[in-house]
Parts: C-alpha cells; sequence; structure tokens
C-alpha cells in the first residue's frame, strides 16, 4: 500500500506522524501524536480503492467506536477525505502477543484466555463477530493490559449466526465454518481462541501451519487434535 505523507498530514492537521507500525491486506498503521493533548495515537490507513470501501471502513471505525471494554482497543476518531479513510486509535506501546508468547508461563497463558474471551464475550453481546483472532491482533499496552485490536473483518451478525460470504481469516486459526462458507457464529471465533491456547500452552498449533493451505483445512475439517501434552486436564 503506497501512502503519501503529506496528504496523511493534511488530513490530520493537528497531529504529528511517526514511524510505520505496521502493515496487511487492509491497511497500513502509523504511529502518532496528537499535538494539543500530548496523546500518542496509532493511526489506521485503511484501503479505499474497491467499490464500497468508504462505507466498510466507515462501519469499520463506527464499530469499533461503539465497543467500550478495557480489553478492546479503543478508537479516538475518523477521517475521510476522498479516498484516504482514517481510524485513529490508542497506541498500544507494550507489543503484540507474538513477540511475547515464547516466554509465557502457563498461568500467563490462561490469563490471555480469559482476557481475550472477555473481550469476545462483549463483542459478541453486540452482534460483532471479530473472525480472525490470533497471536497478532492481540496487543499489550505500556502497562501490560491486553487489547483486542483489528476488527476490520469484524462482521455485524443479526441474532446468533451469519454466513460467511467469503473465506477471510488467518487459515491457522480458521474454523471449519470459515473454510466451507458455512454459518458462522461466536463459536467461530472461540475456535480460534481455542486454537490459540493450544500453541501458548504447548509451543505448537494443533495442526502445521507450514502445510499446503489446502492440506492444513482439511486437517481443521477432519482431524482430531493431539491431547496437548503436559497441560492439566480442566484446561485440556
Amino acid at each position: 500500500m503506497i501512502v503519501n505523507e503529506a496528504r496523511i498530514a493534511a488530513a490530520l492537521p493537528g497531529y504529528d506522524l511517526g514511524t510505520t507500525l505496521g502493515a496487511g491486506a487492509f491497511g497500513l498503521v502509523l504511529a502518532g501524536r496528537h499535538r494539543q493533548l500530548n496523546r500518542p495515537v496509532a493511526i489506521k490507513i485503511l484501503a479505499a480503492g474497491t467499490t464500497g470501501a468508504a462505507a466498510g471502513n466507515r462501519a469499520e471505525a463506527q464499530l469499533l467506536a461503539a465497543l467500550d471494554h478495557p480489553h478492546v482497543v479503543r478508537v479516538y476518531d475518523y477521517v475521510e477525505t476522498d479516498d484516504l479513510h482514517l481510524i485513529v486509535m490508542e497506541l498500544l506501546g507494550g507489543g503484540t502477543l507474538t513477540r511475547r508468547r515464547t516466554a509465557l508461563p502457563p498461568e500467563d497463558a490462561c490469563a490471555v484466555g480469559l482476557a481475550v474471551a472477555a473481550a469476545l464475550s462483549y463483542a459478541h453481546s453486540h452482534g460483532v463477530l471479530h473472525r480472525d483472532i490470533k497471536t497478532d491482533n492481540i496487543l499489550f499496552d505500556t502497562g501490560g493490559l491486553l487489547k483486542v485490536t483489528d476488527f476490520g473483518i469484524a462482521k455485524i451478525v443479526e441474532g446468533s449466526a451469519a454466513t460467511a460470504s467469503a473465506i477471510i481469516g488467518t487459515p491457522k486459526y480458521m474454523a471449519p465454518e470459515q473454510i466451507t462458507g458455512g454459518r458462522l457464529s461466536p463459536a467461530t471465533d472461540l475456535y480460534a481462541l481455542g486454537i490459540l491456547l493450544y500453541e501458548l500452552l504447548t509451543g505448537t498449533p494443533p495442526f502445521d501451519p507450514t502445510l499446503p493451505i489446502r492440506t492444513l483445512w482439511q486437517h481443521h475439517l477432519d482431524t482430531t487434535p493431539a491431547p496437548p501434552i503436559g497441560v492439566p486436564p480442566p484446561i485440556a
């Protein structure tokens, strides 16, 4: 994604722009600072080149702004100018769970699971499925508080389920119904959380993520994972 920093600065005159924090298929994230409040922020630049992108980006910002939970990233502002769509969020300076997971004791892994489950329960109660729970989308603030981030492919559902309109998500964590285009529900996110916990507690995911994607998906559909070694039975 090519970004013109001068255009971003013009769209956000009250902010100083910083370094690039991350990039993905759904956009780019820059560090920034609100000048008047001296508040560090993360600025997410959303891809806006497809039909309906503006409405989708606006919906993501509104969705995040409506979620008020200690384990969900907070949104401060949304700016839309022509094809430039920006979400200003709290800056989480404690890094990702991906960086922390190798040195995580079992007690902390369980605490992560409880915090993510609390965030998901809150989102689900507001009719929102995350659809991409993974270690990269779980961050920490500088005080160590966990936050679930990147609701960019979240789906707003009516009632308790919705149909998958496309295969979207991260293959290593995808629930069978995501793979087959079936009915999604809160259980879809909980499946990903289960994969994540298995990985945190054992050091490896239940299915080898280096397998060809079709083979990996087939394991998710047909294979019962081996019981996690060294994990107390109630947790397993």
